[in-house]
């Protein structure tokens, strides 16, 4: 079941729901820095437990996008480029290394862009069920029946959340933690503004025609309705990077298989990591 301060990173959250982090001089350079990036109007809180995975090997670090989840009161920045300059600040006061980044959806993008301005600050992206304007087509990236599902909850943040969880996973979720995921949407009520601020940011980034670092692996879930799986599989092919394909599970593949990703990410990369 999620937990609301779920990051090893993050120390507290001041009462205008800025959150503060460790200093640099508090991380832990014994262990990789991973860093986990969520995606449209969601917020480090819907990672749930899947990060604890990792505490035990990484310095797991959980930034919040502004305008989201805790930093609900914030103004998201109008672009993915702005985006990713505010979730990297928080994560540069965190740790100055290179980092390993898990990131779904738009997070997806803003982990892009990070790795196309700041290379070297990159040390491996794990990027599951995303698209880029420039590689897909606008009915490929968010399905029609998903988009005006989406749309036809406007003037309801509760059916909004609603349908989220309905489009987003295919597993159900249990009564408690149904409920457990509603009551944080209405105590973290999302700005229309800022809602539709990520919609047209997301929709119109072009990511770079060749990838941005070295060490990338793509995840796709055929389950997904949120997202055509092949969105994902047209930048892999076009960066020349990895593919791995989940057989049933939903946009929040995270939230529906969490032991399935976990196991591939340390199949893939971070099992070798763990040896240096």
């Amino acid at each position: 079941m999620p937990r609301p301060l779920s990051s090893s990173a993050f120390t507290a959250t001041s009462p205008s729901g800025n959150t503060t982090m460790n200093s640099p001089a508090d991380a832990t350079p014994d262990k990789p820095a991973l860093v986990f990036l969520r995606g449209l109007i969601r917020s480090r809180f819907h990672w749930g437990t899947f990060p604890r995975r990792f505490d035990k090997d990484f310095q797991v670090i959980e930034p919040e996008l502004p305008g989201n989840g805790y930093l609900y009161r914030d103004t998201t920045p109008g672009s993915i480029p702005a985006m990713m300059e505010a979730v990297r600040a928080q994560v540069r006061t965190t740790t100055t290394a290179p980092v390993i980044i898990i990131a779904v959806s738009m997070g997806a993008m803003i982990a892009t862009e990070w790795a196309r301005r700041y290379p070297q600050e990159i040390r491996q992206l794990h990027l599951v069920n995303t698209s880029l304007a420039n590689l897909s087509l606008p009915w490929q990236r968010m399905k029609a029946l998903s988009f005006l599902r989406l749309i036809s909850t406007t003037g309801s943040r509760l059916r909004l959340e609603q349908t989220i969880l309905k489009l987003t996973m295919s597993r159900p979720l249990g009564m408690a933690e149904k409920e457990l995921w509603l009551d944080f949407a209405e105590a973290h009520p999302l700005r229309w503004r800022n809602i539709f601020v990520q919609l047209i940011a997301s929709s119109g980034y072009q990511g770079p025609r060749e990838a941005p670092v070295e060490n990338i692996v793509m995840y796709n879930a055929s389950g997904d309705q949120l997202v055509k799986p092949g969105c994902t599989m047209a930048i892999a092919r076009q960066w020349k990077k990895p593919l791995i394909t989940h057989p049933d599970a939903g946009h929040d593949l995270p939230m529906d298989d969490p032991q399935w990703l976990e196991e591939k990410i340390r199949g893939n990369f971070l099992r070798d990591l763990l040896k240096d």
